[in-house]
């Protein structure tokens, strides 16, 4: 039920950067789910060791803040969801000064449920355009600390609305869920 309402959210999350992305510039995203197996439990120190999909052995800390800790068992398969996506906003004539910022929010499992727990965080960073070079497919962005930087841009094509004193605004969303998975009865 847990993992059901964390895979929600983060689908929730993507597809409102989707459904804007049509007033993108561009729009990039990637998700990716592994499962590691839990191996040993150190339950004092609060420490988990993880065969990880390679087969490699790593032990991860667990912080107090995590409910639920004592019900993770040897043997026990938790699924790790991480995914990504960058959007590129272009506001015309600009859009003020430039600027960084960031929002972060996490959730966990309930008392009872089984472990679990999900984070998100979202940057958004305006730069404005100095330069635009369509024939070469760069452009030139100087960002809130005034250091201007080249940026190539793969589809030239993306650069036919795009002029000095437009405003580009990025935003970086990453988001990661872990849950332990029930075993499939078979």
């Amino acid at each position: 039920m847990k993992r059901t309402l964390i895979a929600v959210a983060l689908l929730g999350s993507l597809l409102t950067l989707r459904a804007a992305a049509e007033e993108k510039l561009f729009l990039f995203e990637k998700s990716e789910k592994v499962q590691v197996e839990v191996i040993a439990i150190d339950q004092a120190n609060r420490i988990v060791t993880l065969r990880l999909p390679g087969g490699e052995v790593s032990d991860l800390p667990v912080s107090s803040a995590v409910q639920n800790f004592d019900q993770l068992k040897p043997g026990d398969v938790a699924a790790v969801q991480v995914d990504r996506a960058v959007a590129f906003d272009l506001v015309k004539g600009g859009g003020g000064l430039p600027q960084v910022s960031s929002e972060e929010g996490s959730g966990r499992a309930a008392a009872g449920e089984k472990p679990g727990a999900s984070w998100e965080r979202t940057e958004l960073l305006s730069a404005d355009v100095v330069a635009v070079d369509k024939a070469r497919g760069l452009v030139k962005l100087r960002g809130p600390q005034g250091r201007v930087q080249e940026i190539e841009v793969r589809d030239r094509s993306r650069l036919d609305n795009v002029a000095v004193g437009d405003q580009i605004q990025i935003r970086y969303k990453r988001a990661l869920a872990m849950w332990v998975e029930l075993p499939v009865v078979q």
